[in-house]
Formats: structure tokens, C-alpha cells, sequence
């Protein structure tokens, strides 16, 4: 009886102390994360690309709609890397991303406007005015930012103009020539033994490297060069 006694003595106090034990592991995974070494340390931002330039786009659409004569041609430029002369595959889309949408808001956007008609639609309206979209963008650390404008052929009027940043995301980022260090080594192996080799010489080419100091928008007077 006293044996019997002191095993369910001995099998509670054991119960107790797993208990303390896989409390203590819950409290210590909450604070400290659920997530292996290698996630990221920071939600992502994974907002559609195609959402803010939208936005941005029927901002300065509804600035034309106020100045622009109507029937005025919209002609295209790629939009540039501030400081580079490299066209990512980045601006290409965002490019026609904006076009396509000022285009869909009923502006008479066009490839060439040499062969636009510029007589006024009716004679109490005043003639069309030829005009460019531009832009250019930068890169920081955790967003791009992009300045856009409509400005006149003539003399170079800003008719509409906005500014607004899209996250630097694995989206985003695989649009931009972004080089990672080929000398950095994971902090976790799970691959085996890491073998050293030298690393093969890469041939003389333009890079690219983020801004991480003047990666705040602005207007420029020049955009369009």
C-alpha cells in the first residue's frame, strides 16, 4: 500500500513538472517566434504594383481633365532611373501601366503624334495641344519612388503631375537588375559542407545600386532627359 502510494506521488509530481515544462516552451515560442531562422524578419509589403500606379495615374488624369484642351495627343517616354542610364524591365511596365490607364480614362494617348489632327474640335474650344508623359524613379532600401508629369511639347507647362512610392518586394525587385553579394554565406548551412571556390569573373557590365541616401521623391525640372 505505502509502495503504491508513493508511485502515484512520484507519476503526479513528474505530470506537474512536464506541465511547468511545456508551458514554459509555448510562453518562450510566443516571444520569441514561431518561424524558422531563415524567415523574414518583416512582413512584406505585397500591395499590387499595378494598384498605386493606377491610383497615381487617375490622380493626374483628373488634373488633365481640368487644363488639357480636348483631343490634345499624349505621346510616351519610358520613364527613367534617376542617375542611370540602364531601362529595367521596371520601367517598361510602369510606363505602360500609366499609359494604358490615362489612355483608359479617355486621353488621347498616341505613338506618334505628327500625324494627329491639332484643328480645334469646335471653334468655342481651344486647339489641342501636344504634350509628353514622363517620369523617372528611384530605388531605396524598402520602397521605390516615382515622380510622373504631363508637360507640354511647346513649352514645357506641367499640365498634371504626382509622386508616390511602390514596396521594393520580391515582385518588384525581380524587375530591377539588383546584384546580390556573391561573397555573402547563408548564417544557416542546410546543404553540407560549404566548399570555397573562387568566384568566376563577371564581365565589365553596368550595375545597378540601390539609392540608400538621396531615395526621397522631388520634383526635377528636367525629368524628361
Amino acid at each position: 500500500m505505502k509502495g503504491r502510494k508513493i508511485s502515484l506521488i512520484t507519476a503526479l509530481a513528474a505530470l506537474l513538472v512536464f506541465s511547468a515544462c511545456s508551458g514554459f516552451q509555448d510562453r518562450t515560442l510566443d516571444y520569441l517566434g514561431k518561424r524558422p531562422t531563415t524567415g523574414p524578419f518583416f512582413e512584406e509589403d505585397k500591395t499590387p504594383m499595378v494598384e498605386l500606379n493606377y491610383a497615381a495615374a487617375d490622380i493626374i488624369s483628373s488634373q488633365l481633365s481640368e487644363r488639357l484642351p480636348l483631343g490634345s495627343p499624349i505621346t510616351v517616354t519610358m520613364f527613367r532611373l534617376r542617375g542611370n542610364a540602364l531601362q529595367t524591365d521596371f520601367a517598361k511596365i510602369l510606363t505602360e501601366q500609366m499609359a494604358s490607364r490615362i489612355a483608359q480614362k479617355g486621353f488621347a494617348v498616341v505613338a506618334d503624334d505628327s500625324r494627329f489632327p491639332m484643328a480645334p474640335v469646335a471653334e468655342d474650344i481651344a486647339p489641342p495641344e501636344k504634350c509628353v508623359l514622363a517620369g523617372a524613379y528611384s530605388v531605396g532600401k524598402t520602397r521605390i519612388f516615382i515622380t510622373a508629369a504631363v508637360t507640354t511639347v511647346s513649352d514645357g507647362e506641367i499640365l498634371g503631375s504626382w509622386d508616390w512610392t511602390v514596396p521594393l518586394n520580391t515582385k518588384t525587385r525581380s524587375l530591377l537588375p539588383i546584384q546580390e553579394d556573391p561573397f555573402i554565406t547563408p548564417m544557416v548551412n542546410t546543404s553540407g559542407p560549404i566548399e570555397k571556390s573562387e568566384p568566376a569573373r563577371a564581365t565589365p557590365q553596368s550595375n545597378y545600386i540601390p539609392d540608400e541616401f538621396n531615395n526621397q521623391p522631388g520634383f526635377e525640372q528636367d525629368i524628361m532627359n
